[in-house]
């Protein structure tokens, strides 16, 4: 069978902790980095390095639309109880708040042409990573950030940000859009996103799992 969903409810806890093999713990700070702008509702999750493609096409988003709006973008950053070298916060997961009504249920947000029936056991469907970071934007983004890859200049120093603070925001003025970048926990790879419905059916989140609290030994009972 496919995977199933992280447990977003402990990853998107204020306080909560997570211990590790090694002896270290994490603990889980929420942060509400951005709204997002979305005019058509069609969600991207992607690498903010990987190039877009020229031209590209509405497959790039997930199948699955909301009502255009702006939605708020929150990060579940896990941070060291102990510091030690090279030890720094890592984002856990990355979600895109639709609604406040709570999740019912979970299912892999696919793009246009997916199948979960062609899934292998535990596999899934994801984006790829090559630079250690992702992003957020709306299909209609895409050329902004294709534009930000041929110049880099103003893309280059917010990945730094996003190396010292987890996150980033890049306005497209004309457009009145944006792209909010941050950090993957695991680093380069493959990360799922996930689609959660509430109790009417409604979209109510899309929450991107970051992996790295899957290497962890679990949230201990409270």
């Amino acid at each position: 069978m496919p995977i199933s969903p992280a447990d977003f409810d402990a990853i998107f806890t204020e306080g909560a902790r997570f211990p590790w093999p090694s002896g270290h713990t994490l603990r889980i700070e929420l942060r509400e980095v951005a709204k997002l702008e979305l005019p058509t509702g069609r969600l991207v999750a992607r690498d903010n390095g990987i190039r877009v493609a020229d031209p590209f096409d509405e497959t790039q988003a997930f199948a699955h639309s909301v009502k255009n709006g702006s939605y708020t973008v929150v990060l579940a950053i896990a941070e060291p109880e102990a510091r030690s070298y090279g030890a720094r916060p890592r984002a856990a997961a990355a979600k895109v708040v639709i609604s406040a009504e709570e999740v019912a249920s979970w299912e892999i947000a696919l793009r246009p042409g997916q199948r979960m029936a062609d899934l292998a056991d535990d596999a899934f469907f994801g984006f790829a990573v090559d630079s250690g970071q992702g992003c957020f934007l709306d299909l209609s983004t895409l050329p902004f950030l294709r534009r930000l890859q041929r110049d880099e200049t103003e893309l280059d120093a917010a990945r730094d940000r996003v190396m010292r603070d987890c996150h980033a925001e890049l306005m497209d003025p004309q457009a009145g859009t944006n792209i909010v970048l941050f950090d993957c926990g695991m680093g380069d790879g493959a990360y799922p996103t996930w689609l959660g419905r509430g109790v009417s059916g409604e979209i109510v989140c899309f929450a991107t799992d970051l992996e790295l609290l899957s290497h962890s030994s679990g949230r201990p009972p409270t």
